[in-house]
């Protein structure tokens, strides 16, 4: 069961790699995550719409970490510009 989880969440992160939404790391550990997520679902069936639907789930929300966390990054930055320009 679990290497028809793995083949299904390759195949639904694909996509999303090959536009380079994700990095490696990333699709590493969403399917990671994915693949132990379906496996221990109650149903016990690996529905390939819900398996899409959950690893679009997930880029979306690694990307939206991505994104907050360069955001902080540049905020960062700009309050150590202002202490190291003072005198």
């Amino acid at each position: 069961m679990q290497e028809r989880a793995i083949e299904e969440v390759k195949l639904a992160i694909k996509p999303f790699y090959q536009n380079r939404d994700i990095d490696k790391d990333e699709y590493k550990e969403i399917l990671r995550k994915a693949v132990q997520k379906v496996c221990h679902s109650k149903s016990g069936e690996i529905n390939p719409v819900k398996v899409g639907n959950l690893v679009k789930a997930y880029v979306d929300k690694y990307k939206h970490a991505r994104k907050h966390k360069k955001d902080e990054d540049l905020g960062q930055e700009a309050d150590d510009m202002k202490i190291s320009d003072s005198p």
